[in-house]
């Protein structure tokens, strides 16, 4: 089957910005309920230790919540930092895609990359975007309006029968 979709996506650090607030929320504060709900629970140990006199089990809960913070609130703050600081992201870029029934290719002047459907860490939709996440750190920025074969309402659909439903998010009021 040849190609069905076609997708030349222009974008700039600002741009590039603007995903990096969309992984920070995907990543950090998103996720608020859980991270409440883990805190009560490391609590509630750490105080069950803490009244059997447990003190070495009360600060190894105490460490493990601290990891845990770092993990799920600090660290994507710091890699969002640290790519957005780089000097590998100065100017403009291109990237052209090609979806097939079972994998999609990019190009850019970096090189070209083939991806499986079934490979794919996440996908979520904005009001302008698709960010096709091929690991928790790494996405491919689609432009909404760069579809040269296709529309962006046929590709959410296409998309979203891809992966997994609880692996797309759709975020429209970003």
């Amino acid at each position: 089957m040849g190609v069905i979709f076609e997708n030349k996506t222009r974008y700039s650090q600002k741009d590039y910005d603007i995903f990096l607030e969309s992984y920070k929320k995907e990543y950090s504060t998103s996720e608020y309920a859980y991270t409440l709900f883990y805190i009560l629970f490391f609590g509630l140990c750490m105080v069950l230790a803490f009244m059997k006199k447990d003190y070495l089990l009360g600060i190894g809960i105490i460490v493990g919540l601290g990891i845990y913070l770092w993990y799920k609130i600090i660290r994507p703050n710091q890699l969002v930092n640290k790519t957005r600081n780089s000097q590998e992201l100065s100017g403009n870029f291109v990237n052209n895609y090609e979806f097939y029934k079972n994998y999609f290719k990019v190009e850019n002047s970096e090189g070209k990359a083939q991806v499986l459907y079934l490979k794919l860490y996440r996908v979520v939709e904005t009001k302008e975007y698709f960010y096709i996440y091929i690991s928790r750190q790494y996405a491919y920025i689609i432009s909404k309006s760069g579809f040269t074969k296709g529309d962006k309402d046929e590709f959410s659909k296409f998309i979203r029968k891809k992966v997994f439903i609880t692996r797309y998010r759709r975020r429209t009021n970003e």
